[in-house]
């Protein structure tokens, strides 16, 4: 859904934008969150520290991905402003596939270089196997990451905020139960967690 923020009172419009916007980045880094919640009640103090390891790791690459789609949406909005869609359809496209292209490069270098990253890091050997495992999980997961940032960046520089907004607090719900289905039902243990991140994210796509 679009919509002409170049009309109207300033105010209202921009408390209308801007409160979603603040949600939906606030939503997006309780996945981190639930699951050393869920880890740390359910499966033990080794996957609770796996996990808190790994949540600044996943947190800036979150961040990355998010900045770089905050930077083209700047472009699409101005385009959109302009009425000047046809530059702003190739805008739309060429982003979406550099930026698929540029997120498989990244997952395969992540994963390939999780377990250096964790070595800078200094992680314990006794819980480097389970903090390796989850993260490595997480990162096959940037593709979605780049994808939901993707289309929430085009649905906000086309005026729409809330769409995307509602799209991830059902993620986030579906995060929830996926991570008390997989850690207590399947007893996968901090891998869970991270399978059902991943899935939720993709659903959220």
């Amino acid at each position: 859904m679009t919509k002409d923020l170049t009309t109207g009172k300033i105010m209202p419009i921009l408390v209308n934008f801007t409160v979603p916007l603040v949600l939906g980045n606030l939503f997006q880094l309780t996945y981190n969150a639930v699951d050393s919640i869920i880890v740390g009640r359910f499966v033990g103090k080794e996957a609770l520290a796996a996990v808190g390891i790994c949540n600044p790791i996943s947190t800036l690459m979150i961040l990355f991905l998010n900045g770089l789609c905050m930077g083209a949406s700047i472009l699409m909005g101005i385009q959109y402003g302009a009425k000047d869609y046809k530059t702003l359809h190739r805008q739309i496209s060429t982003t979406m596939l550099s930026g698929m292209i540029f997120s498989f490069i990244l997952t395969l270098f992540c994963v390939i270089c999780a377990t250096p990253i964790l070595h800078l890091l200094q992680v314990d050997p006794a819980i480097m196997d389970m903090t390796r495992q989850y993260l490595r999980i997480i990162f096959l997961g940037l593709m979605f990451t780049f994808l939901y940032n993707f289309f929430s960046s085009t649905l906000r520089a086309l005026g729409d905020s809330a769409s995307p907004l509602y799209f991830l607090i059902i993620s986030a719900a579906l995060n929830i139960f996926g991570d008390l289905f997989f850690v207590i039902v399947l007893k996968a243990g901090s891998n869970g967690c991270a399978v059902s991140t991943v899935l939720s994210e993709a659903l959220c796509c």
